[in-house]
């Protein structure tokens, strides 16, 4: 016992509240063969008996607006360092929740054990349509836009204020809520309206639709009336606002390895604010967007790096790409 408590940092008047809790924060680098094969001993002793103990409950229930946001998080990841597996598991993971749909299309907030609750609130579409929307960049499949699409009409007709604006919490059809709030502060997780301020604005640039640059407008404004002392609460409006003001769009025009290459330096150069579009030679971008009219140079694709209305001149090397995005 005595190596394996000076190993795992056992004391008689313990590490929490006079107990022990194990670990080998200082001894993280690997010891002698010998001495490692005893300690696998050793844990095994002592997992046996824990394993006479009551295990602690698990909370094993499957949360939609959770799951957006590591779905999210996998499918940026996967594209800036170029992990497929990891989009995969972004992937997998989507097309589980969105098959949990009601038959009216309605997201489920919860699901455990194949019991799913005829429940939705607003930050299940925020996170979902982000995930969706990420998807979407990191492999370029209009399926992803569409389901972001739908969802974000499904949200604006029943979480939408037509008053105020922004987004409640619950549905207008709730029938077991006395107030409908609606919040814009970011906890453990990020409010919706902040999610959803960049949500709108991301759909704007991919597809030029002005509603939803109008809405995410709205929630600007609307949660922007706080007294300043109030915005540190709100790192998600202040984030999409930045979002929508100051994104950077890379266009590239063309097809082939060029384009390719163009697109594989935009995803790993890892710019926060990175809105990827892919358009073909001749193909027209919305009216209004900044890079409406460009074309490739000499048949070679090339890429314009827009922010606000002013674009780039066309860059054709995938290095100068990447370099143009970290130095902006």
């Amino acid at each position: 016992a005595d190596p394996f408590k000076a190993i795992y940092g056992v004391t008689a008047g313990g590490n929490w509240e006079g107990k022990t809790i194990l670990n080998r924060l200082d001894h993280l680098e690997p010891m002698s063969t010998e001495t490692e094969s005893a300690m696998v001993a050793a844990r095994a002793r002592l997992f046996a008996a824990r394993a006479e103990r009551e295990r602690p409950a698990l909370d094993d229930k499957i949360l939609t607006d959770w799951n957006g946001l590591m779905i999210a998080a996998l499918a940026q990841a996967g594209a800036v360092f170029e992990e497929g597996a990891w989009i995969d598991a972004a992937k997998s993971a989507f097309w589980f929740i969105a098959g949990l749909e009601t038959d009216s299309g309605r997201l489920r907030h919860c699901s455990r054990l194949g019991v799913q609750l005829e429940t939705d609130v607003i930050d299940d579409y925020a996170q979902m349509i982000r995930a969706a929307l990420h998807l979407y960049q990191a492999t370029m499949e209009p399926k992803y836009l569409g389901v972001a699409r739908r969802w974000m009409a499904t949200a604006n007709e029943f979480f939408w204020d037509p008053d105020d604006g922004g987004y409640f919490f619950s549905p207008v059809d709730a029938s077991d809520v006395i107030v409908r709030t609606r919040t814009a502060f970011d906890n453990a997780t990020p409010a919706a309206n902040g999610t959803m301020t960049e949500n709108l604005a991301r759909l704007y640039f991919l597809g030029g639709e002005t509603e939803c640059h109008k809405r995410a407008e709205v929630i600007i404004d609307l949660f922007g009336r706080q007294p300043p002392e109030q915005y540190l609460n709100m790192p998600g409006i202040l984030n999409g606002y930045d979002f929508l003001t100051a994104a950077h769009q890379v266009v590239i025009v063309g097809g082939g390895v060029g384009a390719a290459q163009l697109t594989q330096a935009a995803r790993t150069s890892g710019h926060p604010s990175l809105v990827l579009v892919q358009i073909d030679e001749g193909a027209a971008l919305p009216p209004g967007h900044p890079a409406r009219g460009k074309a490739g140079v000499g048949g070679n694709a090339v890429a314009y790096v827009c922010v606000g209305n002013i674009c780039s001149l066309p860059i054709s090397d995938p290095k100068g790409l990447k370099a143009t995005l970290r130095g902006s």
